[in-house]
This record gives C-alpha cells, structure tokens and sequence, in this order.
C-alpha cells in the first residue's frame, strides 16, 4: 500500500491546482497497475475530498497520530507531519518555497525521508532552502493524464480562440491579461479569449471577475473539476496563455494544453520554461507587450499539426512519472 498524505488543514478539492492533479493521477495510475494505493486526509472527515474524487480511496483520519499505525509506504505532499512511520517515508514537495520563517519546520519535515521535487528548478531552489546538497533530492517530474493527448479537437474557428485557465489572482499574472486586452492590436485583430476560473473564488478572484463583466473579448465559464472537462475545454482553444508573474515550481497545465494540441504563451519564469513539449513560446513576465506579441508569434506559427501533437505526447507522459516515482520508493 502507498499513501498518500495531504497537508492537514486543506481539503483536497478537484480543480484547486497541480498537487491535487498529480497525487490523483499517480494514485490512478499506480491501481491501474494493481498496486494499492490511497489519499489519506486528516481531520477533515467527509470534507476531505471523498465527494471529488469518487474513483480515489480515501482515509480520513481523526489525528496526526493514528499516521504511525499505516501499513506500507507513506508519501507527504507538500508537508510532513513529525510523527515516527513504519516504514521510510518521502515527501512530494509539489509548493513554492515556504517563507523563511518556516525552515526549520521543513528541515525537521525531510529527516530521514526520501524528497522528491517535481522539476530541476524547484529542485535547485528547495535545495538552497533546505540547505542540503541538490543530489539529495529525486526528480519526479509531472505529466499530463493520457485523455489530453486523446481528446479529439474541434474545427477550426474563423477567429484565434484564446484561452487562459487558472485562478484570477495576481500572482496568475491576470492583471498583465488585463492590461493585454485592453491593446488596441489585440482588439482589432478579433482574438477571442475565454477566461476560466478554476480553484476557490477568493474575494479577489471575484472583484477581477465583476471587472471582466460585460467585457466583450472574455467570456467567463465555470471551473473545470474533471480531467475530461478540462480535456475538452483545451480541445475548442488554440492558445493556452499562462502569464504567471511569480516563479512556479512546474506548471503541469502547460503541459497539459501542448498534449491536447493546443500552443501555449507563458512567462519565462520559475519551472515553466521545462514544460515545452515543442509547443511552447516564452515572453517576459509582468509585461503586457511581450504577452501580445508572444500570442502573435504564436498565432504565426499556425495550427498544430498532428505530427507536432505526437511529438508533444512522447513528453511527460504518467507512465513515466509514476514509473520515477517507484524507483525513489525502491518498489
């Protein structure tokens, strides 16, 4: 059995975010392959993610102590709790790096435990924050669910069909979006761009939604909580922006959109640059100009042919992650 152990305190909720969509996916992917596995939450009763996620296992419990009493493999997501296991325990360090105030939380978190990051970038900078060597630390890398590269695309539209996926905060770099539409070029050009609010609606993410009301070139739809949906979201837009201006540690939807053939414009930022599966273009973040005329490179470069898509799908496959993750758990 290999469970896996969600940061107390946070329900896991579909459509929240990569650490939801990787601990799903690899817990899919390992019973698919008849090993047992399970999302284990604790103190959060029903409220866990049971309801979300009906084809995953879960184990809800009551406190931090009964963790001693699992059976098999323990893997923590994100953090650890200081309790003895059974058996070595690794922990996913899927987040950004904590603020500094919390290192010596997460120095006592990785004693004795196999850690894992999910890409070179977060791997170099958990590295430095820890304090430890950078060959101490396994790469895991994310992948995009097989539906992305089997979803069937629909027709070509008359317009470039933009679309942006994610929550409407800041650090999403929506304002630098913002700002993109309100270009004159942009306008003219008639590029149409769906705005997707995917996670919770922070009172943020609702005062930048009622700026977008009315707002002709945005439509604003509901979040997409199913890989299926999100597949099929992907399938009716050619341009996948994503204009983060903080440094993430991967960016698993990059991925994602490049799988379902889909061109993505995205900040060269953080981890973001390791996602090309030959679909991807960089631009500066926090600059509306370089946004646009990433999205215009884009649009130049035509539709994706089905070659590039192929080639797109021999990259980041779950196979292969989950196959990663194995030979760190020594299984």
């Amino acid at each position: 059995m290999i469970s896996f152990v969600w940061p107390r305190g946070e329900p896991m909720l579909a459509g929240t975010g990569g650490s939801e969509t990787y601990t799903t996916g690899h817990v899919r992917e390992l019973l698919r392959r008849g090993i047992p596995a399970q999302v284990v939450t604790v103190g959060h009763g029903a409220r866990g993610g049971h309801k979300d996620f009906t084809d995953i296992p879960f184990v809800s419990l009551r406190s931090q102590e009964e963790l001693t009493s699992l059976a098999g493999q323990i893997v923590f997501v994100n953090a650890a709790y200081l309790v003895p296991t059974k058996q070595k325990a690794a922990i996913i360090l899927h987040c950004v790096i904590p603020d500094v105030c919390e290192r010596p939380e997460y120095q006592a978190f990785i004693a004795g435990k196999s850690v894992i990051a999910t890409s070179v970038y977060s791997a170099q900078q958990w590295a430095l924050y820890l304090d430890i060597p950078y060959s101490r630390i396994h790469i895991v890398l994310p992948f995009a669910d097989p539906v992305f590269g089997s979803v069937v695309r629909s027709k070509p539209a008359k317009q470039t069909r933009i679309l942006y996926a994610g929550r409407l905060h800041p650090e999403k770099g929506i304002y630098t979006l913002l700002e993109m539409l309100h270009e004159h070029v942009m306008r003219s050009n008639g590029h149409r761009v769906s705005i997707v609010l995917a996670g919770q609606h922070v009172e943020m993410g609702r005062t930048i939604a009622r700026m977008l009301e009315g707002y002709r070139y945005a439509q604003l739809l509901p979040p997409q909580k199913t890989v299926p949906d999100m597949a099929e979201l992907l399938s009716r837009n050619d341009i996948l922006v994503v204009p983060s201006v903080y440094a993430e540690p991967f960016g698993m939807l990059s991925v994602e959109a490049q799988h379902a053939g889909c061109r993505v414009v995205a900040s060269n930022l953080g981890g973001l640059p390791e996602t090309n599966c030959g679909l991807l273009t960089l631009v500066e973040p926090r600059d509306p100009k370089a946004l646009l005329k990433g999205i215009e490179q884009a649009v130049a470069l035509g539709a994706v042919t089905k070659k590039q898509r192929t080639i797109a799908r021999t990259n980041f496959s779950l196979d292969a992650s989950v196959t990663a993750l194995l030979a760190v758990l020594h299984m």
